[in-house]
């Protein structure tokens, strides 16, 4: 949606003609430039080539805003500066995540409020005082939520879309302020960054267009893509009968075969319509991998490769362990060497190591000291990057998946820390009105994902990881901390840093990176911080979990729970599965745990009370609940090249 003065003027004078008794105005010039941007939001409707009359949404909209301006909580839009948007795609996701939160968040507060759509409020019972949305807020966030725009591609747009980079990338890349590209916003093809418009994306209905018109579409003049044309290909593709004419069109167009079989832009055609149709993504899914995490993928791989000549070089906890000292004893000696006394000029995440490193005596206890080797093969296998398996001997080994060796394989051109704001900056694209910051942008371009204008083959990587991987449960310590302390609406991520404001901020950034990785929480763009359904599970279940535990739900944990599961009776009125004692074999071997690491797995579940002693109880079962939130439901189809 793209409000700007223009269309506010235009929305109020067909108001007002409405209110005097005439649902209609003619227009001064046919083919009006604004009357058709609003006629794309369905905020208007043609009455004939030169008569236009306001839709039941569109004239709510004019409501809100005239309600806003005779309450001086907005200026008339004759005042309005030139270029100025009262509405817009960065305006929309504000509202969004204000609605999702409770609150207005603070990177929202001055944009909403200087647009009447965000107010104090006073909890009477509570005494708070926060910023939230006014009743314009919500009002104009349910008309979005209502309005179905049109989807109408001329021959001349077209070729704008497929010059125009997918993004994301700077505005500065599209042709800011032009009528082509406020038919794109309109049409919901892209949408732009919160709060100052800094960056834009094409959304997931933009992508599939643009894939769609990469692939045909391609004629001189006249709509190369439309509603009504998605509606006769769909005919087409479920067997039903259509028109010579129409069916001659789809063909010219490219979308359809001589023996009407879909062609390729065709096929991405039927993907515009179930997006048009309303099914486009309403989550966003990410991943993040450390560089030490990197670093133990690399390693896992190398001793595979030792183990082909020595079967007792094979990746045991003990092995990579041994591995990783000598490897991580190299690096921090050659560090010193390069910096000498000039410790401070090194990057920061390496100082405090490194000057332990030089004040070590054992350097294999510095390494237990410094890095954390099991939280991080837990934290791999959360992501389906390494799996614990048993070899011949029974013992465990540590096993890259096919996702890990992609990792591994990107990992040695460029080690480096793949956050989750890196990776949402890409996936966050495929809703239908978000685009990442300026700030998320900028890491996504310094962790290498984004180019100057698109996704790189790294980028693409990732994001097709973080939308097919299958997330288990891995909660350290402190990151449980940190979600224990998010409620469920309205945090800020300020306020968390705050709240563990002795901690070191590396750690505070990671854990809610490692959070919202895992769909426990979302981070939202103006600064929010919301609990997901899983993220609200796992926290329940993890309630009453003793002190001191150092991995108070990881994978080898969840692997024993869902063995369990399987192989015990649910009894539904108690919120317990119970399992009888010679069945508990059945589950180890279900599980494709070495018996150790199952036996202290489950005295670990049963210690923290997931676990009675022949049941499953109902914080166990909440986290197998939890584990289906953290992952789609639904098919995820988007605008992704192969990696």
């Amino acid at each position: 949606m793209v409000i700007r003065k223009e269309h506010a003027q235009a929305l109020l004078q067909l108001f007002a003609q409405r209110e005097e008794g005439t649902p209609y105005m003619d227009m001064a010039t046919p083919s009006d430039p604004v009357i058709y941007e609003l006629e794309v939001q369905a905020l208007v409707r043609m009455y004939s080539p030169i008569r236009v009359g306001l839709t039941y949404l569109g004239g709510e909209l004019a409501l809100v805003l005239q309600e806003l301006v005779e309450t001086k909580r907005l200026p008339a839009p004759d005042a309005w500066k030139d270029g100025w948007r009262w509405l817009g795609s960065e305006i929309i996701a504000m509202l969004d995540a204000a609605w999702r939160s409770g609150r207005v968040g603070p990177l929202a507060v001055p944009a909403l409020m200087e647009r009447g759509l965000a107010e104090e409020i006073h909890e009477e019972d509570t005494g708070k005082r926060y910023i939230g949305l006014s009743d314009a807020g919500r009002r104009v966030w349910e008309i979005y939520q209502a309005l179905e725009p049109k989807l109408e591609i001329s021959a001349a747009l077209a070729d704008i879309i497929r010059k125009v980079p997918v993004g994301p990338a700077p505005a500065d890349h599209l042709p800011t302020g032009s009528h082509e590209e406020h038919l794109l916003e309109g049409m919901r093809l892209i949408a732009y960054s919160v709060p100052n418009s800094d960056i834009y994306a094409f959304t997931a209905l933009g992508q599939a267009v643009k894939k769609t018109l990469e692939l045909g579409g391609f004629a001189t003049e006249g709509d190369v893509l439309t509603d009504d044309l998605l509606w006769v290909l769909v005919d087409v593709a479920d067997g039903r009968d259509v028109s010579p004419t129409a069916k001659t069109t789809l063909q010219a167009l490219g979308y359809l075969g001589p023996d009407d079989a879909l062609l390729p832009a065709g096929e991405w055609a039927l993907e515009v319509f179930r997006l048009w149709r309303g099914e486009a993504r309403r989550e966003v899914w990410t991943i993040a991998i450390t560089q030490e995490e990197a670093e133990i993928l690399k390693t896992v791989h190398v001793l595979w490769e030792k183990a082909q000549n020595n079967p007792e070089e094979r990746p045991t906890f003990k092995n990579l362990r041994a591995e990783l000292i000598d490897r991580k004893v190299k690096q921090y000696k050659a560090l010193v060497e390069r910096y000498g006394r000039k410790l401070d000029e090194m990057p920061k995440k390496f100082q405090t190591i490194a000057k332990r490193f030089m004040e070590a005596k054992d350097l294999a206890r510095w390494y237990d000291d410094n890095f954390d080797l099991r939280a991080s093969l837990y934290s791999l296998e959360s992501f389906q990057l390494l799996e614990s398996v048993v070899d011949e001997a029974g013992k465990e080994v540590f096993r890259l998946t096919e996702y890990g060796e992609k990792v591994r394989e990107d990992q040695e051109i460029q080690e480096r820390d793949i956050s989750s704001t890196a990776v949402k900056s890409i996936t966050m694209t495929r809703k239908t009105f978000s685009a990442p910051n300026l700030e998320w942008w900028q890491q996504a371009r310094e962790a290498g994902l984004v180019g100057t204008a698109e996704p790189t083959r790294s980028g693409y990587l990732y994001a097709t990881l973080a939308e097919t991987i299958y997330r288990i449960p891995h909660l350290t310590k402190f990151e449980l901390a940190v979600l224990h302390r998010i409620p469920a609406r309205g945090m800020s991520v300020d306020e968390v840093f705050k709240a563990f404001e002795k901690e070191d901020p590396r750690r505070i950034e990671w854990a809610l990176e490692k959070l919202e990785a895992r769909h426990l929480i979302d981070i939202l763009p103006d600064g929010n911080i919301v609990e997901t359904e899983a993220g609200r599970k796992l926290d329940e279940a993890l309630a009453g979990m003793p002190e001191g535990f150092g991995h108070p739900i990881n994978p080898i944990i969840y692997r024993v729970l869902k063995a369990l599961r399987e192989v015990g009776t649910l009894y539904v009125k108690e919120k317990r599965v119970r399992i009888l004692p010679r069945n508990i074999k059945e589950a180890w071997k279900r599980s494709g745990l070495a018996k150790e690491v199952f036996d202290n797995a489950l005295e670990a579940a049963r210690a923290g009370e997931l676990v009675g002693r022949n049941s499953l109880n109902k914080a166990g079962l909440l986290i197998l609940e939890a584990v289906e939130e953290m992952n789609p439901r639904e098919e995820l189809i988007g605008y992704v090249r192969e990696v």
